[in-house]
């Protein structure tokens, strides 16, 4: 699979995670030994992936709707940037930084903000 549909992928089964409450569903995407940072307003920080994906499932209210990705694009790093936004719910924005290895992901650096 090409990495824009990797991406893609990784984003409608994070919006059915989250409508059918099932964490399995964004895991799936993420290699054994996969790294999941974020940065919030308080600095970058290192999550366990399984938390990240449950906590993802409070976000019931916000992600119901349609999400749009405005951009995906290769990095010269060869990694991978997403930008997505919602103005359904709760309007937010997600800019996500990628790497993949054998079509998982490996490492995810994720920066969040509201509208």
């Amino acid at each position: 699979m090409n990495i824009v549909n990797l991406i893609e992928k990784y984003w409608e089964d994070m919006h059915v995670a989250v409508t059918t409450q099932n964490p399995g569903k964004i895991l799936q995407n993420f290699a054994p030994n996969a790294t999941y940072k974020f940065r919030p307003a308080a600095g970058m920080m290192d999550v366990v992936l399984e938390e990240m994906a449950t906590s993802c499932l409070g976000y019931k209210d916000t992600l119901v709707g349609k999400y749009n990705i405005e951009r995906i694009d290769e990095l010269a790093d060869g990694s991978w940037i997403s930008v997505i936004t919602a103005d359904v719910g709760k309007p937010f924005f997600t800019t996500s930084f990628f790497k993949f290895k054998n079509d998982k992901i490996v490492e995810l650096i994720e920066y969040y903000g509201d509208f």
